[in-house]
């Protein structure tokens, strides 16, 4: 019984919902939010950043893969578009294009 309670984690108690622990990134959120007539949208911001990075962070495969489960329905429209953006349409896109050169009548075509 020692041990386990030895080894508990305890997580730091905080004020706010969305909080990072980046005080010098909330001393620089005050400033803007200060220097605007009506604040600044906080939450926005990080929804926005957030997208952005998810976004950046996923490979060509990764996409790919995104898009597959987003087609067969594992994925709802919401969640494709945060992660995938306008590359969700792209993808789209190069499988169309990609499904109608597969469908071509290549017959007759001869290689050397």
């Amino acid at each position: 019984m020692r041990v386990e309670r030895e080894c508990r984690v305890r997580w730091p108690q905080t004020t706010t919902r969305s909080s990072f622990g980046g005080k010098t990134e909330k001393k620089a959120t005050q400033i803007v939010d200060q220097m605007r007539l009506g604040g600044i949208n906080i939450s926005e911001l990080a929804r926005q950043g957030l997208q952005e990075k998810l976004r950046e962070v996923l490979s060509e495969e990764e996409k790919i893969t995104l898009h597959q489960r987003y087609k067969q329905g594992e994925l709802s429209e919401e969640v494709a578009e945060i992660l995938l953006g306008g590359a969700l349409e792209e993808i789209e896109r190069e499988r169309e294009a990609f499904e109608e050169a597969t469908e071509l009548d290549t017959t007759g075509v001869f290689q050397k």
